[in-house]
């Protein structure tokens, strides 16, 4: 949703997405009126129905759940952010990662590495995917990270260490965008997938929608 970054419903067919919409609206909102979190502007209406809603823009052939997959630059990601809608994305993002940390209190990197959420994947793994991933959405933003900042493919190697050490790169490089900067598209010659374009707020409402994903399998 344009108005509300990290907010998404997902669907088999374009129609059963859009009538998941509302539903995304209103939890979304709960979650952060549970936060004590302030009325968001933008969001006018707290319990959506479809006549509150309208299709935007269709981007075909994205489907950025699916691993490795791309995930579209909608118009709305090219409009530069102020600083208050950066600053109020971050925020939510501290939100998330708390509750995805609240998860595992007091779980040995042991346990986490023991349990299961997947046939093929661990609690530990999904966490430092989540890291891993919030690393990469801001490489595609800010340049080539790799021997610049203090992560590699290994380290840090404790997983909190990891999303800490991630988190912190995340917030910082984002802050340093220029305003005038924030709705440029980029396309990141140094990254895997060069030709996927991205901006700093398609950055920044990939990283929330991503952790949350991942929040609801835990």
């Amino acid at each position: 949703m344009a108005e509300l970054p990290g907010c998404f419903a997902v669907g088999s067919s374009a129609p059963l997405a859009v009538a998941g919409v509302p539903r995304a609206i209103t939890d979304f909102l709960g979650w952060l009126k549970a936060r004590r979190e302030p009325l968001v502007p933008e969001a006018i209406v707290s319990r959506p129905s479809m006549n509150d809603l309208s299709v935007a823009e269709v981007r075909a052939g994205r489907a950025p759940i699916r691993a490795g997959s791309r995930a579209a630059l909608f118009d709305f990601d090219k409009v530069a952010w102020d600083d208050y809608k950066l600053e109020r994305t971050l925020h939510w993002l501290g939100y998330s990662r708390a509750d995805l940390l609240a998860k595992i209190e007091g779980q040995s990197e042991g346990k986490l590495k023991a349990q299961r959420i997947a046939p093929d994947r661990t609690v530990w793994d999904t966490l430092w995917h989540v890291a891993n991933a919030e690393f990469g959405y801001i490489e595609q933003v800010a340049g080539p990270l790799e021997g610049v900042e203090n992560v590699t493919d290994s380290e840090p190697s404790d997983v909190r260490e990891r999303l800490d050490a991630v988190r912190e790169i995340f917030v910082r490089r984002a802050r340093a965008v220029p305003s005038e900067k924030r709705g440029e598209v980029i396309l990141p010659t140094w990254a895997d997938r060069p030709d996927e374009p991205w901006t700093l707020a398609k950055a920044l409402r990939r990283a929330l929608e991503h952790e949350l994903e991942h929040l609801r399998e835990l």
